[in-house]
């Protein structure tokens, strides 16, 4: 079993030239942005870690499947940092509310 993360970016409201407009959610810098957050005091052995779970996500298109461990990794960072506000809503529902998925082996 994996879960499911979708990744792909979703419109949010902003300020642009003082007028309020619609502009695209970067889902995955915000992700990578949590994981690496100044709070969880991460140790050189968890920044390696989350290294590699970093290009992952960047390197994915439109949703990510994680195992059990960089999962737990994720979640644990959305539910330590604080501080989000209501257009990170939807990136906290997907990371949060993963679908957990099963996987077969290609043979």
């Amino acid at each position: 079993m994996m879960k499911k993360i979708i990744i792909t970016n979703y419109k949010v409201k902003g300020l642009e030239d003082g007028k309020l407009v619609e502009v695209d959610y970067d889902v995955k810098e915000a992700i990578i942005a949590v994981i690496f957050h100044p709070s969880l005091r991460l140790d050189g052995r968890a920044l390696l870690l989350r290294g590699k779970l970093a290009d992952k996500i960047e390197a994915a298109k439109g949703e990510i499947l994680l195992e059990d461990a960089s999962y737990a990794s994720i979640k644990s960072a959305f539910e330590l940092v604080e501080g989000f506000g209501k257009n990170d809503l939807e990136l906290v529902k997907r990371v949060l509310e993963a679908e957990t998925v099963e996987v077969k082996e290609k043979k």
